[in-house]
């Protein structure tokens, strides 16, 4: 991973002036995240917003999939055409995890650096090794890597457009979630802490602001009736 010394710097300041007024740096931790996920709320909320329209034109894009399924560059095309007519962007949904990912690893760094103490802990782990909730022989069976599974899969499930039938989008609902489990399955635990709470957050944004949207719909058929 690449690394800016003057950004691993910054993080380590704010975790650490953060430190001196909770007390702990698991709680620096989650301070850190929340102020992330304020911070880029506006992207989010855009993204969530282009995935709305996805789900709407996908009616349209299964008709170009079928009456273009033996001409493929010109399925490209008409589905160019489609998504810039309502104003969509496939790949507004990497922007925010972009923007994140350059504290990930500072962080990553600061934490496999002499900057934060080898002893600061959290709940019951050591934020600077893997954190370790019992051992099983010589295997020790880290929870925080397990819960991003899960939540990343989670994540991956609501984001899918209803009646997608795509292979390959399939393929990466399950495949994301099993790298995200080697990814982060011997890394310290605070980078791992920080993704897991970070990933929470959003899918509780999530699922907030499409629930509200469902119950907006419900509630404008029972006026029409």
């Amino acid at each position: 991973m690449f690394k800016i010394p003057a950004l691993v710097n910054f993080v380590v300041f704010v975790l650490n002036a953060i430190y001196k007024i909770v007390g702990n740096y698991g709680i620096a931790i989650i301070i850190v995240t929340v102020l992330m996920r304020i911070i880029i709320f506006p992207l989010t909320l855009k993204q969530e917003k282009s995935m709305k329209k996805m789900r709407e034109i996908q009616p349209e894009m299964d008709k170009l999939k079928e009456k273009y399924k033996d001409n493929p560059q010109e399925f490209q095309k008409k589905t160019a055409e489609l998504y810039r007519e309502a104003g969509v962007n496939p790949l507004g949904g990497c922007l925010p995890l972009l923007i994140q990912l350059p504290i990930f690893v500072a962080l990553y760094y600061a934490f496999m650096g002499e900057a934060i103490p080898n002893d600061a802990k959290f709940l019951w782990f050591t934020l600077k090794q893997p954190d370790k909730l019992f051992m099983i022989g010589t295997f020790a069976f880290n929870l925080l890597p397990i819960l991003n599974v899960v939540i990343t899969f989670v994540q991956q499930k609501m984001m899918a457009t209803p009646g997608q039938d795509n292979q390959q989008m399939q393929t990466m609902m399950y495949m994301m979630p099993i790298m995200m489990l080697f990814i982060f399955y011997r890394m310290p635990s605070g980078v791992t802490l920080y993704y897991l709470v970070s990933g929470a957050l959003a899918l509780l944004q999530q699922y907030i602001i499409l629930k509200g949207r469902s119950d907006d719909g419900e509630n404008n058929t029972k006026v029409t009736k």
